[in-house]
């Protein structure tokens, strides 16, 4: 037998490693799935799905159970907007369509782009809080000096835990445009 040459190599370490990679990649891109649906869960994200414009939503049956829902409305300090909810608190009905109407003023001499970022607190109520049509789910574009009325359609799940009376929907509107292609830091006033 003779001894291997410099840069030769035995054949059995790298047709493992030719096995293990690809097998591995397998293994990784089968649990993403089921790993992203448990992190969901754990940390009370809204998934994908439901956050998805026109998927279908199955509107619960109406229950006597009212639930406060407090609107807040934030805007940076470096986007100048006033952005603020018709009403302040809203008393639901559990399981029923609910509207709530913002209004939104460009108070510069230029247009601009947003995003409205939803926030749902206590974080366990966020997967009880259904939005069938939201103005978040799309880019803003604002003219100089324009106002807008936009609209969130909503409904508070029945299987809202019975310890959670009321919960608040925060918004924060976010410069989304080619101006700001580095994320300024957040300095928030809040609307509240």
């Amino acid at each position: 037998m003779r001894d291997p040459q410099p840069g030769e190599r035995r054949g059995g370490r790298g047709a493992l490693w030719l096995a293990l990679v690809p097998a591995t990649m397998f293994a990784v891109g089968f649990a993403i799935a089921p790993l992203y649906s448990l992190i969901c869960d754990v940390f009370g994200l809204q998934r994908a799905a439901a956050a998805v414009p026109g998927a279908p939503v199955a509107v619960a049956t109406p229950q006597n159970r009212l639930v406060t829902v407090r609107f807040d409305t934030n805007v940076p300090n470096d986007l100048p907007w006033d952005f603020v909810a018709d009403i302040r608190r809203l008393e639901v009905r559990v399981g029923t369509l609910q509207e709530m109407k913002f209004r939104v003023r460009n108070r510069s001499d230029q247009s601009i782009v947003g995003r409205a970022i939803p926030t749902i607190v206590p974080w366990q109520a966020e997967r009880h809080f259904i939005k069938t049509d939201c103005f978040c789910f799309r880019d803003q574009p604002i003219g100089p000096g324009e106002s807008r009325e936009m609209i969130v359609r909503f409904q508070v799940a029945p299987a809202l835990p019975d310890d959670i009376g009321a919960l608040t929907l925060s918004y924060t509107f976010l410069r989304h445009d080619a101006a700001t292609s580095a994320a300024p830091a957040l300095n928030l006033s809040s609307k509240e």
